[in-house]
């Protein structure tokens, strides 16, 4: 058998395992018919919201002793999954009887103001109770159906005065699959998010080795992202002080005509797809050639939002404990990737797994897109909803399973600064079909292909009120051997889908010479 004809042997091998290869063909939903469907609709309004309370009585009685103040209750999240809509409804001010919840998600007939029911039940969101959820702003679901919950701890943070609540900050999985079962349960220590003072918003997941989590804590103290290893049940945080921190020349916007002054730290937050079809080959013969023409690194997308600029740092970074305990200011600043110009600040912000970072404007009373394969200039920044009315601070995004993606306006400016009237609509979610997924609904592949740390729907009672949940037998003792277990960047090594499917076609061509 000739050179010639194992070389061809060798592309057509390689080709048809790049068909296969499901990193290559992410899940998409059916492609909207009409134009009409990619528009941004009104699913839901409310003036003010409401909990769906057990009788009227139990309303009447929380009202009256101030459990429950209408007018202090905000929504800020949304995550869709099944036939439910589940929202976050942080404790800034009093009154606010729960801090999570969902209601069904539309229906043709349904409410347009439907009542929110607190999550997982009214005891896990009693306030004052530290093993219950005190303070939830952002939530995410994983592919697995598990709800990752950021608690920081603390309730009221509006308003001045002694009788707030300060309890641990944590994170609780919770499984959708069995009405928000706990299946774990991490405090997160003190020298990594201090009680009190932290302000964990926004998070993300990443199901690479067992899943990650990362989380934005933009307290005016220590602003950075917090990441927590589930398979270490560890948590360590990523300071970086010029693309993590409010911008001077940022803290000073106006949405619809009311003028604010914030600085606020890094607050938006998603991860990018692993497959970048854009990454150029590496042409060293001694590296791998499918690892060196196959990206499999994941960005993390950020902002402050009091800034102008969009900011990534890899993921695999992000997951090495050991860079992040030895790395100076320098060494992570290095990391960073600064994409350039927005033409507002943003608050939401979400990622699909095509690729596509939909994101609000404030200042615009818009909602904007960009395709992360092109570079972030005003032309590829493009606005696919504008409106002054409907569009009045976009917060929390979420997608569900058949490509609609979830906004929630909220007037968030008109919330801090007293100004929400009870005769206007105050909170909408919007929602618009698209042609992908959210970005969690990625291929298995070798980052996420472990079961050893996959849930499997049984519940050790003696790890989750512990904190314990899955150990890991792997110390984490060197940065070599951190790399090895939690991820390479671009420049990989011989490895994990690359080194096997080489392993495959060196043994195919040793066969076929032998003949």
């Amino acid at each position: 058998m000739g050179l010639s004809t194992v070389a061809g042997l060798l592309v057509l091998l390689v080709s048809v395992v790049s068909a296969q290869d499901p990193i290559l063909n992410p899940p998409t939903p059916s492609t909207p018919t009409n134009q009409a469907d990619r528009q941004f609709r009104v699913v839901y309004e409310w003036n003010v919201l409401d909990f769906a309370y057990p009788t009227e009585d139990d309303r009447a009685r929380a009202l009256y002793h101030g459990a429950y103040i209408p007018k202090n209750v905000l929504i800020s999240d949304c995550k869709p999954h099944a036939n439910r809509l589940y929202v976050t409804v942080p404790r800034m001010l009093a009154g606010v009887p729960a801090t999570l919840g969902y209601f069904v998600r539309p229906e043709n007939n349904g409410r347009t103001d439907p009542e929110i029911v607190p999550f997982p039940s009214w005891e896990m969101n009693k306030r004052g109770n530290c093993s219950a959820l005190q303070f939830v702003q952002g939530i995410a679901i994983d592919k697995y159906g598990i709800m990752w919950v950021v608690d920081s701890g603390r309730t009221e943070t509006l308003q001045r005065g002694t009788n707030h609540v300060t309890c641990p900050p944590k994170i609780l999985l919770l499984d959708l699959k069995r009405n928000g079962t706990v299946v774990w349960r991490y405090e997160f220590p003190a020298e990594i998010v201090p009680s009190g003072v932290n302000y964990l918003n926004k998070i993300v997941v990443d199901d690479a080795f067992g899943g990650f989590a990362y989380i934005t804590d933009n307290s005016g103290a220590d602003p950075g992202i917090v990441v927590f290893s589930r398979r270490l049940n560890r948590a360590w945080k990523v300071r970086e002080n010029n693309s993590m921190r409010a911008a001077q020349n940022a803290v000073r916007f106006a949405v619809n005509g009311t003028e604010l002054n914030f600085s606020i730290h890094i607050d938006a937050i998603a991860l990018g797809p692993y497959y970048n079809p854009h990454a150029q080959g590496d042409l060293d013969p001694q590296v791998d050639p499918l690892i060196g023409n196959q990206n499999y690194e994941r960005n993390v997308y950020y902002s402050p939002l009091s800034s102008y600029h969009l900011y990534s740092l890899p993921a695999s970074l992000l997951r090495d404990p050991e860079f992040v305990l030895k790395a100076s200011p320098r060494d992570i600043l290095e990391s960073v990737t600064d994409y350039g110009r927005k033409s507002s600040q943003t608050d939401g912000m979400i990622m699909d797994n095509q690729g596509e970072l939909y994101y609000g404007l404030l200042g615009e009373h818009s909602i904007a897109r960009w395709d992360s394969y092109t570079p972030f200039t005003a032309k590829n920044q493009v606005v696919v909803a504008r409106d002054r009315t409907h569009i009045q601070w976009v917060d929390g995004m979420g997608f569900d399973h058949e490509g609609y993606i979830y906004a929630i306006t909220n007037r968030l400016h008109n919330f801090v600064a007293g100004k929400l009237r009870s005769d206007e609509v105050n909170f909408r979610i919007l929602r618009a079909k698209t042609n992908a997924l959210s970005y969690v609904e990625t291929p298995d592949n070798v980052f996420n292909n472990d079961v050893r740390y996959k849930y499997d729907g049984e519940v050790d009672n003696s790890l989750v009120h512990y904190g314990a949940g899955v150990s890991s037998t792997t110390p984490v003792s060197s940065r070599l051997e951190t790399a090895g277990v939690l991820g390479f960047g671009r420049s990989g090594a011989a490895s994990g889908v690359g080194s096997l499917l080489t392993m495959v076609v060196c043994a195919v061509v040793a066969k076929m010479l032998a003949v």
